[in-house]
């Protein structure tokens, strides 16, 4: 009698997160619901992933090691390998540095089970810091952002609706660890772009509520670590993530006709977003000259969108010295804590 597929697959991209590895595995194994696969991917890692990866398949047979002989350089493109050895119904993209509460699989797999038109479904995530301590939930960026109480309670949503009302200004699922996919709906669309560098998997959500429904739940079901190696870190460094950005606002504005209030306020926002980087960004060594000329293009698309953006770079400066000041000063994060408690909607409690 042939043996039934797994309910979900389960996809960990692992490049160079050793240190992690055993907490990320160990929330897996001991998800309560246990009808699964794991696909254990690594990017040709030099630490020592390789030897986690394989102990894990010698003593669970649900796990098996796909590693590649050379680096891809792109975290979606690992995405789509583990895609197509799947042989579930769903895909959990269990990002190999984050952490799962045991009732994930469970809650998730109910929502798609029960809600056939839903191709996504997420929960609620905690930031959590290199030792696992927990930072807050992802809701203070969502007031940050949209403000409101929509993500106090659990909802769905029609793909498009989602599109044109929230993920025009921003991606609402944080974390792939925190999202379970339909894998008719992933491997309709081709999977995620291998080409993109940070915002692949913002695309790659749109092009999914594309053709379905969203759901969400309110539970802290995931545990979304910060810190310095992350993908986000190392992408921010130069300009071509803003460039990523202008290209999905202009995707939704060009396929789904959002209301023009809207579409305007998504560009104010990456204009503003751009402003701040470019105090952070890398401007010696390697790849400065190509930088210098992605910058001076996205400057004339911001002039025209929003022309304001001359004035919000001479601010930013102000505002980064003024940082580095109280930072010197041991001020810098009990000032942060202290206006985010008061103005929750403009401060974070802390830099991401």
């Amino acid at each position: 009698m042939k043996e039934a597929p797994p309910r979900v697959s389960v996809i960990v991209p692992n490049f160079m997160h050793a240190p992690y590895l055993e907490e990320r595995l160990l929330s897996i194994a001991n998800q309560t619901f246990s009808d699964f696969e794991v696909i254990l991917l690594d990017d040709a890692s030099t630490d020592t992933s390789v030897d986690i990866l394989q102990a894990w398949c010698s003593k669970d047979p649900r796990f098996r090691f796909e590693p590649n002989a050379e680096n891809s350089g792109s975290t979606f493109a690992q995405w789509n390998k583990g895609a197509a050895m799947a042989k579930g119904e769903y895909l959990w993209i269990a990002e190999s540095d984050d952490v799962a509460d045991p009732h994930l699989l469970e809650t998730l797999v109910q929502q798609l089970d029960t809600q056939t038109n839903v191709v996504i479904a997420y929960a609620q995530s905690m930031l959590i810091d290199e030792a696992s301590k927990p930072l807050h939930t992802f809701d203070v960026h969502y007031q940050y952002i949209f403000g409101g109480d929509r993500w106090h309670t659990a909802y769905v949503s029609t793909g498009l609706h989602e599109i044109t009302h929230f993920m025009i200004l921003h991606n609402v699922v944080p974390n792939a660890s925190g999202a379970l996919l339909r894998k008719s709906r992933f491997d309709a669309i081709g999977g995620a772009d291998p080409k993109a560098k940070l915002n692949g998997d913002w695309m790659f959500y749109i092009r999914m509520l594309e053709g379905g429904d969203i759901a969400y739940v309110p539970e802290v079901l995931n545990f979304f670590r910060l810190h310095a190696a992350t993908q986000r870190q190392r992408a921010n460094a130069n300009g071509n993530v803003y460039r990523e950005l202008l290209a999905i606002v202009d995707y939704i504005q060009g396929h789904h006709a959002p209301e023009a209030w809207i579409v305007s306020k998504a560009y104010r926002n990456v204009a503003a977003w751009w402003t701040h980087s470019l105090y952070r960004q890398t401007w010696h060594g390697p790849g400065t000259r190509e930088n210098i000329q992605v910058n001076l293009g996205l400057f004339k698309r911001f002039l025209r969108l929003h022309p304001a953006v001359l004035l919000h770079i001479p601010y930013e400066g102000v505002v980064r010295l003024a940082v580095v000041v109280l930072a010197t000063l041991g001020l810098k994060e009990p000032l942060r804590r202290l206006l985010h408690r008061f103005f929750p909607r403009h401060f974070m409690p802390r830099a991401t």
